[in-house]
């Protein structure tokens, strides 16, 4: 079965240097905590097309969205998606899946994927008696009980039911079946893909049972609230490397959108900006979160976005007491908008003052954690396929000196992207290279004659 998942404890704003730990811990908010902690940042973002609002609004247009959400990794997106789940809940039966959290990414197929929101519909259908129709449930079965017993990945027993089983005992072991089949896929590289070669020439039939049970689902469920919808959610997909990514979003683009109910997808950001855009909007919408925005194309300062950050710093810790302003500042400044920069900014510079013994983070601190994350950013950019590190770095010399911060969509710029040496402000209005990468460059020389 899909994990069960951790009771969730309520944040509550640190008070303390050791707190601070607890609070920038980079996970989205959901819960309790989005009440108490949520910041809107839609004017820091796109203040023309509000992503928050945009998602509501995509929802209620279509019968069956299609759509793909990308952002920079640690960029709010799935907090957002919380958000839409929190907000919209009484419109929309939401089944969220959170990838990272039931199969391996770096191994991610369109194969697991499928079979994943197979089982997550199966467990939350049951657990809302949702699923009532044996003619749905035992060809599902009897295609488990035939792939399992060829792929060896369950014991005989484990298939067998007695005589008399009711809706709940057959879809306890459909669920149970498609666990084994999952776990195959993280147990070893070599085991999953004995389950692939398996379950490849049947996958028309592993869509077709997937719409089996949503239309079941959606039957029962306008029976109960007539309008109300079913909603899919595939999270921490934009966390995928690029080959993966697209083996995965761009190589079987029909396949993950023939599911026949609305769908969101969340993607890379590096995806949307690259030749491949154009067969993904054949199949999906495109919404893009940008990255907060700390400064304009020419570099001045933008109030809104700092006063933002500012604003969900001071949301998760007591900053009169715990930080000093000068140092809040120069966090805010140097990370450009990254929200989960910033707060491993806050984090690594909180334990340097414990161990200091000292009353708050002092401006000495940040710096000492920005220069590690300086450190980390360097070494992210490497070449890769057909782009040296070279023509990286000539490809950020570019964009730097480029006076709207635009820039030629290529290999070059998706691994930028990729790495988030680059980043995007305003939803494909410019990019602008994250303020460390920048260090990096101005050290190396790189940026020698070229203003801010």
């Amino acid at each position: 079965m899909l994990k069960t998942p951790i009771k969730e404890q309520i944040m509550k704003k640190a008070e303390t240097l050791p707190e601070i730990q607890r609070v920038t811990e980079p996970v989205p908010l959901k819960g309790q905590d989005l009440d108490g902690f949520y910041i809107p940042a839609d004017a820091a973002r796109d203040a023309m097309l509000p992503p928050s609002g945009i998602l509501r609004r995509y929802l209620e247009d279509a019968t069956q969205l299609r759509l793909l959400f990308a952002s920079h990794p640690g960029g709010g997106k799935s907090t957002e998606l919380h958000r839409l789940m929190r907000d919209a809940g009484r419109d929309y039966w939401f089944v969220y899946l959170s990838a990272k959290d039931v199969l391996d990414l770096a191994d991610l197929t369109h194969i697991d994927l499928i079979l994943a929101l197979m089982e997550k519909l199966y467990e939350n259908g049951k657990a809302e008696k949702l699923i009532q129709d044996k003619r749905v449930i035992e060809p599902v079965r009897g295609w488990l009980r035939e792939v399992v017993r060829e792929t060896k990945v369950a014991r005989e027993e484990d298939f067998k039911v007695e005589a008399g089983v009711g809706i709940d005992g057959l879809l306890a072991q459909i669920i149970g079946l498609q666990a084994a089949l999952r776990s195959a896929f993280r147990l070893s590289h070599e085991t999953g893909e004995t389950v692939r070669q398996v379950l490849r020439p049947r996958i028309a039939e592993l869509r077709q049972h997937c719409n089996d049970v949503i239309t079941e689902i959606t039957t029962h469920l306008n029976e109960r609230t007539p309008r109300r919808r079913l909603v899919l959610i595939v999270d921490d997909t934009n966390a995928l490397d690029l080959p993966v990514a697209r083996d995965l979003f761009v190589s079987h683009t029909g396949l993950l959108a023939d599911l026949q109910t609305s769908l969101i997808y969340t993607v890379p950001l590096f995806l949307v900006h690259s030749p491949d855009r154009a067969q993904l909007q054949r199949y999906f919408e495109i919404l893009t979160l940008p990255m907060i925005k700390t400064h304009a194309p020419q570099g001045e300062r933008f109030d809104a976005g700092w006063q933002v950050l500012q604003q969900i710093v001071a949301r998760r810790l007591e900053v009169d007491k715990l930080i000093e302003p000068e140092a809040l500042n120069l966090a805010i400044e140097k990370t450009g908008g990254v929200l989960r920069d910033l707060l491993k900014v806050i984090r690594r510079a909180g334990l340097v003052a414990e161990f200091e013994s000292a009353s708050r983070i002092s401006v000495k601190a940040i710096r000492y954690s920005l220069d590690q994350l300086k450190t980390e950013y360097y070494q992210s950019v490497r070449g890769a396929g057909n782009v040296s590190s070279d023509e990286l770095y000539k490809k950020m010399k570019e964009i730097a000196q480029a006076p709207q911060g635009k820039a030629e969509p290529d290999e070059t710029l998706q691994l930028l992207l990729y790495t988030q040496a680059v980043i995007e402000y305003n939803g494909r209005g410019w990019y602008d290279l994250h303020p460390l990468m920048r260090e990096n460059l101005q050290e190396m020389r790189y940026l020698d004659g070229v203003a801010r």
